[in-house]
């Protein structure tokens, strides 16, 4: 609805009013998109997630939960950020996007490059430390403890480096600590245990450990 001067000016806190009020549309049209069936992608997918089983918050989503998401899990907070930066890195924008990535690390903690590929569900539970590099590509609901670290290898002078940059499966988990670097891929459904390094591929739903990381249990075995 459009304002006139003069209402404007008879009354200071009416153009606050309507912003609110735009907000208040703009978040009940997110839990209305939240609650439908369906998998959404991008942001909406993220903070759906949350809502499901093994999320963070319990039962049907809701206006005041989807403003507590909003507001107060870094988590999502950081891959809003990134949603908003990586389309326009899409767009063949580069700077705005970088300085964005930027910001975002001040702001919640999680060095995310607009060049990484990170599908929709993803949960980074604490954004400390995580650091996600350019051409990492993240499949859908993958699980991202802080001080995850997924990034190219690099040469030096003990090793010659690698191009390429890792694959992260659907519905991995990476726990604190985690260090993935190169042209590995990740199994969907995988398990990385805490303060490992993954130098080289781990199957799918199997869980891994150490450093280097070693595969010590496969599906169907205990």
């Amino acid at each position: 609805m459009e304002i006139s001067r003069g209402e404007a000016e008879g009354d200071p806190f009416q153009v606050w009013r309507d912003l609110a009020g735009r907000a208040s549309l703009a978040v009940r049209n997110l839990v209305e998109a939240v609650s439908r069936q369906g998998e959404p992608e991008g942001l909406l997918g993220d903070v759906k997630a949350l809502f499901s089983e093994g999320g963070t918050l319990r039962g049907a989503a809701d206006l005041r939960q989807a403003i507590r998401v909003l507001l107060v899990k870094p988590g999502v907070q950081a891959l809003l950020f990134y949603r908003l930066y990586r389309r326009l890195y899409l767009r063949g924008l580069r700077l705005l996007p970088e300085f964005l990535s930027r910001l975002n690390y001040l702001l919640t903690g999680a060095e995310i490059d607009p060049g990484a590929d990170i599908g929709p569900g993803c949960r980074i539970w604490h954004t400390a430390g995580v650091t996600i590099g350019r051409g990492v590509k993240i499949g859908r609901d993958v699980w991202i403890l802080h001080n995850v670290t997924l990034g190219g290898r690099g040469a030096s002078p003990f090793d010659p480096g690698e191009e390429g940059y890792p694959r992260i499966g659907d519905g991995a988990i990476l726990y604190t600590g985690v260090t993935v670097l190169g042209n590995v891929e990740i199994g969907p459904g995988a398990v990385i245990g805490a303060h490992s390094l993954v130098l080289d591929d781990v199957p799918a739903g199997s869980l891994a450990y150490g450093i280097p990381a070693r595969v010590v249990r496969r599906p169907g075995r205990h």
